[in-house]
């Protein structure tokens, strides 16, 4: 099946053009009809298929980990990507002074968890962007003795900057640190490897790229950061033999459904999956490519409107997520918006986020009605 095919899927692009995806993903077909699914089973048929949950959520776990190259046995469901940095940052034994590496350009999911460890006496460091871009060496510039761990975005969410976890990961290795990656605004729509990138720990919410259902996240813990990563919240699902429901034994799950402690959003999980299967049948590197494209011909014809581009001149940081500014941006916005045109605003800022279903026509569309509005506010 072409990319253009995989239109049909999504009804929700009748007469729109979507380019928000930076933000949160309309449902495929495939997903709503998984839902209904769970729903009318919930409403009508056996109610309690529990056996069945456990199965659409094992095979979604398994997805996940092809995804990121990993094992399900690592990888555990959450609610957001927040859950998952507290489950990080509330599992680990921390000394007063030890330090946080930051940037100064992280989504808030990836500021605050590590922001309420001040109360331990940990100090959070944020190291500075060069005008929307976080060189590796400016990381490496602001380790100290006394740095134990460094969290980064995979994509950061105004200008769409694809730091390079490869070299980052590299650096946190020669220096110790844990290495930790808010995966969402990149997962689903550029490769990645947590293998390869040496990642200990990553966390990913499933509605925007993933287009799967809000509420339906994960995490994923490296096998040699498990066993210091105390679960903060124990409950009857987190233990080695939960059908007994008498024997009181605090006995951890081997490997990380410890940290699935109680009954889980399993219909979010079931849409998530089916979401999941998309993707992997188009292949992420497939999409990759079909948005760099894409990307080329946003940064071309908007620059040539007078738009200027946030993200970097080099391509190999590229998303996707393409941002521009204007000094009449939020008017331009609230024109798309009229001609039912959908990127977001952020930061004064119109930020374009087209996936794989998206073609050269939504954005020549896009790019003409940017056009047609600065000819009106003229």
């Amino acid at each position: 099946m072409s990319l253009t095919k995989y239109r049909a899927l999504f009804p929700f692009l009748v007469n729109k053009i979507y380019l928000n995806h930076a933000a949160i993903s309309p449902l495929s077909t495939d997903v709503r009809d998984k839902m209904d699914w769970f729903i009318n089973e919930r409403s009508f048929g056996e109610i309690d298929f529990y056996q069945d949950m456990l199965q659409l959520r094992e095979q979604t776990r398994g997805s996940v980990a092809r995804l990121i190259n990993a094992s399900g046995e690592q990888i555990a469901f959450t609610g957001n990507t927040s859950e998952g940095f507290n489950w990080l940052v509330n599992g680990l034994e921390w000394r007063e002074g030890d330090e946080i590496i930051l940037t100064d350009v992280e989504f808030p999911a990836n500021v605050y968890p590590f922001l309420n460890l001040e109360r331990l006496g940990v100090k959070v460091v944020f190291v500075k962007n060069r005008r929307g871009v976080i060189e590796p060496e400016d990381i490496r510039a602001a380790i100290t003795p006394k740095t134990r761990m460094l969290s980064i975005s995979f994509v950061e969410f105004l200008n769409g900057f694809r730091n390079d976890l490869t070299a980052i990961g590299a650096i946190c290795r020669e220096h110790g640190l844990l290495f930790s990656v808010d995966a969402i605004q990149g997962l689903g729509a550029i490769p990645l490897d947590v293998q390869a990138m040496g990642i200990d720990f990553l966390s990913c919410g499933g509605h925007k790229w993933l287009m799967g259902p809000a509420g339906a996240a994960f995490m994923y813990i490296k096998p040699a950061l498990f066993q210091r990563l105390r679960p903060a919240f124990a409950g009857w699902l987190s233990v080695e033999n939960p059908w007994d429901f008498f024997d009181y034994k605090l006995e951890w799950q081997d490997d990380a459904r410890r940290f699935e402690y109680g009954t889980q959003n399993f219909l979010g999980i079931a849409g998530l999956g089916a979401s999941l299967d998309i993707l992997l049948r188009v292949g992420v590197p497939t999409i990759e490519q079909h948005l760099l494209i894409l990307g080329q011909q946003l940064v071309d014809g908007l620059s040539d409107l007078g738009f200027s581009f946030l993200g970097s001149p080099d391509p190999k940081h590229w998303s996707g997520i393409y941002t521009f500014r204007h000094e009449k941006a939020e008017d331009i916005f609230n024109y798309l918006r009229e001609e039912q045109i959908y990127p977001s605003l952020r930061d004064g800022a119109i930020r374009f986020a087209p996936h794989f279903y998206n073609n050269r026509e939504d954005i020549h569309e896009a790019i003409d009605a940017c056009d047609r509005a600065l000819r009106k506010l003229s």
